[in-house]
C-alpha cells in the first residue's frame, strides 16, 4: 500500500481545527453545509451539550436524540475524524483499500461518539440497512471498529431497524424544542415548567395531551400552551418519559423527574 499519498488539502486543513476538544467547544470535522444532501441534514442544538450538532440525516438524528435523551450523556460529538496515520496502518493489516479521492488520502470519521458519566464512551457508525450489503461499506466500518476496539471503546452499528415507529414519532415530536435558547423562543421558564408539574401530578390515570388540553382552559391560555411546556420538558429532560410508546399514549403516571431536574431544583416541594 502506498502510504506516501498526502491528505485531501482541504480536510488536511480541517483537521487543524475540528475533531478537537469536547463539550461545547468541540467542533465536527463535516458540516451539513460541505455536504450534498438528501434533505435529512439538520442542526440540532442539544439538551445535554448545549451546542450546535451536525447530523447529516435521518437516521443520525434519531440516533443522536435517543442518546441526548439519556441522564448518563454527558457529551456527544459528531463526524469525529480518526488520525489518517492509524487508518492507514489499520488498511494495511487488514488488506483494506485506504478511502481516496482524485490520489488524496480521505479521513474516515465516526458518526457518533458518546461519553457517559461513569467514563465509559461508545463509538457509533450509523448507516442504513441498505448500505450494509455494499462491500465498501462493510470494509469502511472494519477500519472504524478496528480502530475503537483497539483503544478500548465499544463500537455500534445503528440502523434505522433500532427505531421503532412510536421512538420515531417521539424524536421528531420533541425536536423543536432541542436547545438552550428554545425557552426564548418559545417564551417559557422552568417556573411553568414547575407550575405543569404540579398540575399534572394529581391526575396520574390522565392522558398526558388531554389533560394539557383541559388545562388550558382552565387556567385560561391559549390552546397547545401546557403541551408545549410538556414538549419543552422532555425535550430539555427534566422529565422523563416511556419513549418506547407514543407520546399520545402518555399518562401522567409513566412521567418522572429526571436527575437533570433535581440538579436544578426544578419540581422541588415546596
Amino acid at each position: 500500500m502506498d502510504t506516501s499519498k498526502s491528505v485531501e488539502p482541504k480536510q488536511k486543513k480541517k483537521l487543524k481545527t475540528r475533531g478537537r476538544g469536547s463539550g461545547k467547544e468541540y467542533e465536527p470535522f463535516i458540516k451539513i453545509h460541505e455536504i450534498s444532501s438528501s434533505g435529512e441534514s439538520v442542526r440540532i442544538r442539544s439538551a445535554t451539550v448545549g451546542r450546535t450538532h451536525h447530523l447529516l440525516s435521518g437516521i443520525e438524528r434519531d440516533a443522536f436524540l435517543m442518546f441526548d435523551q439519556l441522564d448518563q450523556t454527558t457529551d456527544l460529538r459528531e463526524q469525529f475524524p480518526l488520525p489518517v496515520d492509524d487508518t492507514l496502518e489499520i488498511c494495511r493489516q487488514l488488506g483494506i483499500k485506504h478511502p481516496q479521492q482524485r490520489g488524496y488520502l480521505m479521513v474516515v470519521s465516526t458518526d457518533l461518539l458518546v461519553d457517559f458519566a461513569d467514563g465509559k464512551k461508545i463509538a457509533i457508525a450509523i448507516k442504513p440497512v441498505s448500505k450494509l450489503s455494499e462491500q465498501r461499506t462493510i470494509e469502511l466500518l472494519q477500519i472504524e471498529k478496528s480502530y475503537w476496539e483497539c483503544r478500548g471503546v465499544a463500537w455500534h452499528l445503528f440502523t434505522e431497524r433500532e427505531v421503532t415507529d412510536g421512538m420515531r414519532e417521539n424524536l421528531k415530536w420533541i425536536q423543536p424544542y432541542v436547545g438552550e435558547d428554545v425557552a426564548d423562543h418559545y417564551q417559557l421558564s422552568l417556573s411553568e415548567v414547575d407550575d405543569l408539574i404540579r398540575r399534572i401530578q394529581p391526575h396520574p390515570q390522565a392522558k398526558v395531551s388531554q389533560l394539557c388540553a383541559k388545562l388550558d382552559d382552565q387556567y385560561s391560555v391559549e390552546p397547545g400552551f401546557h403541551l408545549s411546556i410538556f414538549r419543552y420538558a422532555v425535550a430539555q429532560r427534566f422529565i422523563k418519559a416511556p419513549f418506547d410508546q407514543p407520546f399520545h399514549s402518555w399518562q401522567c403516571k409513566d412521567l418522572a423527574v429526571s436527575e437533570k431536574a433535581q440538579a436544578n431544583e426544578v419540581f422541588n416541594a415546596s
